[in-house]
């Protein structure tokens, strides 16, 4: 029968509760680039331009990474380039994306987007909003709404 000493017990117990180290940015690094997570393009209307943050956010709890054009380009750059400019990178972003994901009603231009997206067979996802900032809540392509326009 092997006796134990107090010691070795003691190692054990340190090794258990050390504290783990923060992987270094080369392993963070290493990681993203064997474990690339999808991204998803955050398609959504003018009006909604104020909720951009908690979108992203809520894209970034999801396990996501958020492509999103009202961070990228602001609000048509502040009207310095010409619309059709952005909105190409916008598709050009759009096709590059692993999914697409709706937030709110349905603007032209939304609509628009999920039409490119479902002839590149892209997984399209719809989110009502109406609860924003307190919670995105997923709805069904059948029950979007559609937005009016003034």
């Amino acid at each position: 029968m092997e006796i134990v000493s107090g010691t070795a017990a003691d190692e054990i117990l340190e090794r258990i509760f050390q504290p783990t180290a923060k992987p270094s940015a080369l392993d963070q690094a290493e990681d993203t680039l064997r474990h690339p997570k999808k991204l998803v393009y955050a398609a959504m209307s003018n009006r909604n331009f104020y909720w951009r943050h908690h979108i992203q956010k809520f894209v970034l709890d999801s396990g996501m990474v958020p492509i999103s054009p009202f961070m990228l380009f602001d609000y048509y750059l502040l009207h310095t380039v010409p619309k059709q400019t952005v909105r190409e990178a916008m598709n050009n972003l759009l096709s590059r994306s692993d999914e697409v994901w709706v937030f709110g009603k349905l603007s032209l231009g939304v609509k628009v987007q999920i039409g490119i997206a479902k002839r590149l067979n892209k997984r399209v996802r719809y989110f009502d909003i109406s609860e924003l900032p307190v919670a995105v809540m997923p709805i069904s392509e059948e029950t979007a709404e559609e937005e009016f326009r003034d």
